[in-house]
């Protein structure tokens, strides 16, 4: 049977804590490491933090980029914006990923999801695609959650995706573009045709997923699955940096498929 890799998201997801939970599924670092190395220019470090909340136990990664600083806990109680990250074009990161020495797959990957966050951009703001600037998810540390994370998957060897419903914040937020309601637009265009359900949680009046978080579900190609029978090898939690009094974890199993029998119910 094939590998598969179930998302779990019912307090949100943003890429740091889909690939937090990668590796604490078992991904090494040094090996996620290994691949970056080809690709991110300049100095950069993961750190994996062991994180529990709720009696589950998990890791929170952050991510370190010369000039930049790291992307500590406190971040997440701020608002979404690029102080001091600058912006860079859809076309530059896909030229980035494209020249990189990373393996295939995960190059496959990458490129996939930075292309169905720059389609949903391209559509909110009304510009072609080669136009499409990115902000929040055009910083360096974004881009290593990114491809840090086709980098894990392709390690896993995983072969199929599928997700539960995700669940999203309400009220609204601050980025480069001002006050924006939550579920932000880039989220709900990527939504649209995609068949994942959101639930948006009306207690919690901030943002739980972000374009990047949902694009890595949409770039993976995952598949909404509410009663999926899976036989589990490992699960990997991954935490985020926000408190909003839930759990705040995206939890990911590695198994396999079961095939069902006519009678059997799940």
């Amino acid at each position: 049977m094939n590998k598969m890799l179930y998302f779990e998201a019912p307090d949100g997801i943003s890429g740091d804590m889909t690939l937090g939970a990668l590796v604490d599924l078992g991904v090494s670092v040094d090996a996620i490491k290994r691949e970056l190395d080809k690709f991110v220019p300049g100095e950069y470090d993961l750190v994996a933090n062991k994180f529990s909340r709720n009696g589950i136990h998990g890791v929170s990664l952050d991510v370190a980029v010369e000039g930049l600083g790291c992307r500590g806990r406190s971040k997440g109680d701020l608002p979404r914006n690029d102080e001091g990250h600058g912006h860079r074009h859809y076309g530059e990161i896909r030229g980035m990923i494209e020249g990189s020495g990373i393996p295939e797959r995960a190059k496959g990957y990458a490129l996939k999801v930075f292309h169905v966050i720059a389609e949903a951009e391209a559509a909110v703001h009304q510009v072609p695609l080669s136009e499409v600037a990115f902000h929040e998810v055009g910083a360096m540390d974004s881009i290593i959650d990114v491809v840090g994370t086709a980098i894990a998957v392709d390690i896993l060897g995983a072969e199929e995706f599928y997700c539960s419903t995700l669940h999203d914040g309400s009220g609204t937020i601050i980025c480069q573009h001002g006050r924006i309601p939550v579920p932000v637009p880039a989220v709900f265009e990527m939504a649209r045709g995609a068949e994942i359900p959101i639930v948006i949680e009306d207690e919690v009046k901030t943002e739980m997923i972000t374009p990047t978080g949902f694009g890595i579900i949409k770039g993976l190609g995952a598949k909404f699955e509410p009663k999926l029978a899976i036989l589990p090898e490992r699960v990997g939690y991954g935490f985020g940096k926000r408190d909003t009094g839930r759990l705040g974890a995206v939890r990911v199993t590695l198994g396999e498929k079961k095939p069902l029998k006519p009678q059997e119910n799940l």
